[in-house]
């Protein structure tokens, strides 16, 4: 036989790269596959959602557990012991944005409120008298001078009618002020 010549020596060991290749290719794909499934069933689950929304299950859920006449009436079980429950935060967005006089100035007002309930019930009263609650906290807010709110004393006094003014509704609508507090998040005077 005839010896093999340099130039058939390289395509003759091309095969066996390859045939050594494939089971290394093979062994990465099912190790990337089993690290992934790792990953997929062993992260932490995310939470369950707060029960302000979660809605009508949330009241079918306390209803089973024996607290369904506290939760029809608006309050939570904890209520009955003289101790509140947890605060439920609900942001009044979008922000509220108006145009203040000072005389011959205008100015403008942006503030970000969040209110604070300690009730799921009340959360969704708040959420559907929305409309309700800003048409009077925008009249509230536009009625207010940059000297009326230029101080921190002069934020608090304004944070406390906007207290009252939700309250008063939220009573007016639904027999109860529901609402713990008022917390601006975002305040800005121009």
């Amino acid at each position: 036989m005839a010896a093999a010549t340099p130039a058939e020596a390289p395509a003759a060991a091309a095969p066996k790269k390859s045939v050594v290749l494939i089971p290394i290719i093979g062994a990465a794909m099912l190790s990337a596959a089993l690290s992934g499934a790792a990953v997929f069933f062993l992260a932490p689950k995310p939470a369950a959602a707060p029960a302000h929304e979660q809605g009508a299950e949330a009241g079918v859920e306390a209803a089973a557990e024996g607290h369904g006449e506290a939760a029809a009436e608006g309050h939570d079980a904890g209520d009955k012991d003289g101790k509140k429950g947890a605060a439920n935060y609900l942001p009044l967005t979008p922000a509220f944005v108006v145009n203040i006089n000072d005389g011959d100035a205008s100015h403008f007002l942006q503030v970000e409120i969040e209110l604070s309930a300690r009730s799921a019930a009340v959360v969704d009263a708040l959420k559907l008298h929305n409309a309700q609650i800003r048409n009077a906290l925008l009249m509230l807010l536009g009625a207010q001078s940059s000297a009326d709110v230029a101080s921190r004393e002069g934020k608090e006094a304004l944070q406390k009618k906007v207290l009252e003014e939700v309250q008063r509704i939220l009573t007016k609508e639904t027999g109860k002020p529901g609402v713990d507090a008022v917390y601006f998040t975002s305040f800005v005077m121009q």
